[in-house]
């Protein structure tokens, strides 16, 4: 845990100091549901981390109330509860789904499927090799405005130019922005939204808020190009 006068980051099992993803893990995104159904809100949450905010003239009652909630979830992951038990409202999003599941599972489900796309080496190569800009902002603009767009299906973005930013929250930060295209060199930005993706079809309740993607009832997700 590092403190300074304003924010806490609490790290979760699941990557070591070389960031390596472990055998085991506990997503963080797990254990900020918890939280929330106990009324400490989290700030934001990484793959392993969390970040709470302490505003100033806060007393030690809140830090209280968060030990608390941590020390509540262990104890709960420690004895393997079930979803229903631990977590209610997520159990609540697909009962089919989650009845008999218990909270180890369903840890050990996500980071599975996190190491199934290497994220460490994923993020670093969909934060490092940026996109491609084909026209100005401006010009991308104009043609939305004029109805010269078209939704196609994520996989298939590759070497369309984008007609909206494309921002993944958590990290809030943004991966395509409009007038530019993901080229094969860059097609690690499109696995990066594609591992998103299936960890919020897979696990009801886990949906990354992603702006620019749409998600239809099929659960396929579009976003909106360009025309030709």
């Amino acid at each position: 845990m590092y403190l300074d006068p304003i924010k806490i980051t609490l790290l979760t099992p699941g990557m070591n100091q070389q960031g390596e993803l472990e055998a085991s893990g506990i997503p963080a995104s797990l254990v900020a549901k918890f939280l929330d159904e106990r009324g400490i809100v989290v700030e934001k949450t990484g793959p392993y981390n969390l970040l709470i905010l302490f505003l100033i003239g806060i007393d030690k009652s809140k830090a209280m109330q968060l030990l608390r909630g941590l020390t509540e979830f262990k104890r709960g992951y420690d004895l393997n509860l079930t979803i229903r038990s631990i977590l209610p409202s997520l159990y609540k999003e697909d009962p089919s789904f989650y009845e008999g599941m218990s909270i180890q599972e369903l840890a050990q489900g996500i980071h599975d499927l996190t190491k199934k796309y290497a994220l460490p080496e994923l993020m670093y190569k969909a934060f490092d090799v940026l996109p491609e800009m084909k026209v100005t902002p401006h010009a991308a603009w104009q043609k939305e405005l004029r109805g010269k767009t078209e939704e196609v299906l994520l996989n298939e973005m590759v070497n369309r130019v984008s007609a909206n930013m494309i921002l993944p929250y958590p990290p809030g930060v943004p991966l395509v922005l409009a007038s530019e295209m993901v080229t094969e060199i860059s097609r690690p930005v499109l696995e990066f939204l594609e591992m998103l993706c299936e960890i919020g079809a897979h696990y009801p309740g886990f949906d990354t808020d992603i702006h620019g993607l749409y998600r239809h009832a099929n659960g396929s997700y579009t976003v909106k190009v360009l025309k030709d």
